[in-house]
């Protein structure tokens, strides 16, 4: 089904130092660049649209020229928070699905974007997410309250593909923010759909995540 794409680009990056992280060099990419090069190879892409922190719009509308060079795109700018930000994307969309990736995971696969698309067909929604290798503690104050059954814990990645009016209808019941766009869906008692993504999709967050990347990304260029 036709899909616009709405990719986030407009937060402050403050856990990553002073360096700015979307435009760190990823093997002679920009990092934001691999992202937008996975959803323009995605098959029924409708338009792209790059949501940028104030003040920096010409700099992302060169950047996907010169990534993305095949797609219809816009660029928006994005608010404090991230359905702030999310907010704005959508509202730049006319498809009735669209899928909302964070600009910081480059490791994104057009296969991937696929897969979470065909699963949010006639759903709310659908995310790409793994399932928890680690065993989780419900901390409060300092002090375990909570040991969650690991079998039923999933860490939730981007793409998430949801139904536009959907999100704004959510989002409307609260100015509250959401960590995702499932959470946010939830507000309407809405369930996801949930694809299982990859380990290697991760989220650069601090400078050792980018030289983590870099590792993965070289080992996938050079792979037959």
């Amino acid at each position: 089904m036709p899909t616009d794409a709405v990719i986030l680009a407009a937060g402050a990056s403050t856990r990553f130092g002073p360096a700015d992280k979307l435009t760190a060099d990823l093997l002679g990419r920009p990092l934001l660049a691999w992202s937008l090069a996975a959803f323009e190879a995605a098959r029924g892409l409708g338009c792209l649209v790059l949501v940028a922190a104030p003040g920096r719009e010409h700099e992302f509308e060169a950047l996907a020229a010169a990534w993305a060079p095949r797609a219809c795109f816009r660029v928006v700018t994005g608010g404090a928070r991230r359905r702030d930000s999310v907010e704005a994307g959508l509202r730049a969309c006319s498809s009735r699905y669209v899928a909302i990736h964070d600009g910081a995971r480059p490791l994104v696969t057009p296969a991937l974007v696929e897969r979470v698309t065909a699963a949010a067909e006639g759903r709310p929604g659908a995310i790409a997410a793994v399932p928890v290798t680690d065993t989780i503690k419900e901390v409060s104050s300092g002090v375990i309250v909570g040991h969650p059954d690991r079998s039923r814990l999933w860490a939730a990645q981007t793409p998430q593909v949801v139904l536009r009016q959907a999100w704004l209808d959510a989002a409307a019941m609260s100015d509250n923010d959401e960590t995702d766009d499932a959470a946010m869906l939830g507000r309407l008692g809405l369930e996801c759909a949930v694809v299982e993504g990859s380990y290697d999709n991760l989220k650069v967050t601090r400078p050792l995540d980018l030289d983590i990347a870099a590792r993965l990304l070289a080992a996938r260029e050079a792979a037959p």
